[in-house]
């Protein structure tokens, strides 16, 4: 029995140390991480000064094109020194870049000047001048003959000589020429071609029409000799006609219709040798009028005779239409002109009319014009003589009665039948426009189905 007491006294005590021997241990782990916790920062924040430094002693480093400035370190009384604070938008070595955001340059708008100077009615005329085949479900290519001694023309050829600043068109299209600024292509009656392979080259134009020059040879490896022409040797007197191409077209986008200009064509006219014989006309050149455009406005006209003040550019001439021919050709499979389809001079002149009223015709017939008084009196009319008929079926006067002495038989008021008969009548006149519209409306569908 004393044993088995002994054992269980032994058993208790040891259950009693255990835990108290296991308790201090983990005390004493736990104190020591504490200590060698405190101590890490201390060793980290002498690394970090030893680092800062080494980095102070050292050269300003340069971050994508920008300078650190770091001070050197002053000698206190052995204290470390630290690097000064860097300037504004400076990178230091080591540490993360700050975001920069870009500072936006705000555009002013400034007002937009003209295009060479022009006026705003020129840039319109520029602008509607843009090629836009697009949007042309109609168009109509003639070819006209402006004849320089009609006075309507007389703009383009007089004066003879520069005089005023002023000169004629042949002068600005030979200057042209001459100058490397235009291009010119051979004349094919009907086949305006304006590609290298057609182009005809200035000595060839100035030797096959006997026009004295001057050669002056090429500037640089891909320069063209240009050519002077003295005044006098200018032919601007034998130069009496012009050959235009001309489109008439309807623009869907803009909705505009009337003539375009694609090409120019100075005429000579020269008479046989010994100035006997009948003139002859020599075609000359074609041009694209797109590229004499910017010359043409460069120069001034004078378009009235009362008014000497020149006002309009030559483009302007051109493109208000200020010019006069006749018709000499209109575009067709055959390739045939007016006078060998029509020999005959009165016949010739009756289509000649005939194609200019159907081109003003059809720029009517595209929009709705406003009725005039004339157009309301003759509707004025074609109601009176409907309202006539009407009261003749009926077996009643032609004109509306005064109606005097009428009552109502319900209220005994006075009616004026007068009144009542023009409501009716419009009433009626009413209906039949209605009638008439939607008539009017069901053949232009049954057209359009055509």
């Amino acid at each position: 029995m004393r044993h088995i007491i002994r054992l269980i006294m032994l058993t208790l005590m040891l259950g009693i140390v255990i835990p108290e021997a296991t308790a201090q241990v983990s005390v004493r782990r736990s104190s020591s991480s504490r200590s060698s916790s405190t101590s890490t920062p201390k060793k980290k924040d002498k690394a970090a000064e030893k680092k800062r430094d080494k980095d102070a002693t050292a050269k300003p480093t340069e971050v994508k094109g920008t300078t650190v400035p770091v001070t050197p370190p002053p000698s206190n009384n052995g204290q470390v020194s630290r690097p000064a604070r860097p300037t504004e938008g400076a990178v230091q070595e080591g540490a993360p870049a700050a975001r920069v955001t870009p500072t936006r340059k705000v555009q002013k708008k400034e007002a937009t000047p003209s295009v060479d100077g022009n006026s705003q009615r020129q840039q319109s005329f520029a602008e509607y001048q843009r090629k836009e085949d697009g949007f042309m479900p109609w168009q109509h290519v003639l070819y006209r003959e402006l004849d320089m001694e009609n006075p309507i023309n007389a703009s383009l050829y007089y004066p003879e000589e520069p005089m005023d600043g002023l000169t004629n068109l042949f002068r600005v299209i030979l200057d042209g020429i001459c100058t490397n600024r235009l291009k010119a292509y051979e004349y094919l009656d009907g086949r305006e071609i304006f590609n290298e392979k057609f182009e005809v080259k200035t000595k060839d134009i100035l030797d096959k029409f006997q026009i004295l020059y001057q050669e002056k040879p090429a500037v640089g490896q891909n320069g063209k000799p240009t050519y002077i022409v003295e005044e006098m040797d200018v032919p601007c007197n034998e130069v009496l006609s012009y050959f235009i191409k001309e489109r008439w077209e309807f623009n869907q986008k803009t909705s505009k219709y009337g003539p375009r200009i694609l090409a120019i064509c100075p005429v000579m006219h020269r008479i046989g040798d010994y100035g006997v014989g009948q003139v002859v006309k020599y075609p000359m050149f074609w041009l694209n009028y797109e590229d004499l455009r910017p010359l043409l406005r460069d120069h001034l006209i004078m378009s009235d005779g009362m008014n000497n003040t020149p006002r309009f550019t030559m483009e302007e001439f051109f493109t208000l239409e200020q010019y006069k021919g006749d018709i000499y050709k209109v575009q067709n499979t055959r390739g045939l002109s007016l006078m060998q389809q029509y020999p005959d001079a009165d016949t010739l002149k009756m289509m000649r009319a005939k194609i200019e009223a159907e081109l003003r015709g059809f720029g009517g017939s595209i929009w709705v014009d406003e009725e005039d008084e004339a157009d309301l009196a003759a509707q004025d009319s074609i109601r009176a003589a409907r309202r006539a008929e009407r009261r003749a079926k009926r077996g009643e006067p032609a004109t509306a009665s005064t109606g005097d002495g009428k009552k109502n038989r319900r209220t005994k008021a006075e009616v004026d039948m007068a009144a009542v008969e023009e409501a009716k009548d419009a009433k009626e006149d009413a209906i039949d426009s209605r009638i008439e519209s939607t008539g009017k409306a069901h053949s232009a569908r049954r057209s359009a189905r055509r």
